[in-house]
């Protein structure tokens, strides 16, 4: 009997199939490696890395170019204090402002300022080539409409479960 057989015999699901393994690693791979040309590409030409590329650009499709501190660590999928690290780094360099939220004198807004508007605009090109020329370009309008698709049922569905959990 295989591994792979006296996992499923005993009820454990400790292998993952073909397929789900394919997936994954594919998934892991891709992702990885636009990540890492991203951040190259953006060190090298921006001095910004590519989380706070994704700060900035998160900042700028915000209304009002702003976000609560707290939204915005969940956005961009960092911890409260990791986000507010990267804050600090970037208001050194007046990319981003910190400012205390009117309604609830608590809490903070991490607010896009015009030079951080000003790099961001002139790192985008780059941010975009990259992701064209790691993967977008190889796959078919096809294939990106299909994996479109695929994100927004597994988001929704990490939605309904948080809702559903109490963490939504």
């Amino acid at each position: 009997m295989t591994k792979r057989a006296s996992a499923k015999s005993t009820g454990q699901s400790d292998y993952l199939r073909d397929d789900e393994v394919a997936a994954w690693q594919g998934l892991l791979h891709v992702s990885g490696r636009v990540l890492r040309e991203l951040d190259a590409a953006l060190r090298d030409a921006h001095e910004i890395t590519v989380g706070e590329f994704d700060v900035l650009i998160t900042l700028f499709n915000a209304p009002r170019m702003r976000s609560r501190m707290t939204e915005l660590a969940e956005r961009v999928s960092l911890s409260a204090a990791g986000l507010s690290h990267m804050v600090t780094r970037l208001e050194r360099e007046k990319l981003v402002a910190r400012e205390v939220d009117a309604d609830d004198r608590r809490g903070f807004h991490a607010v896009l300022t015009r030079r951080g508007l000003e790099r961001l605009s002139a790192a985008r090109p780059i941010h975009n080539a990259v992701i064209r020329r790691v993967f977008l370009d190889r796959i078919t309008a096809k294939d990106r409409r299909e994996l479109g698709r695929i994100w927004t049922r597994v988001m929704r569905s990490e939605d309904r479960a948080d809702q559903r959990d109490g963490r939504g």
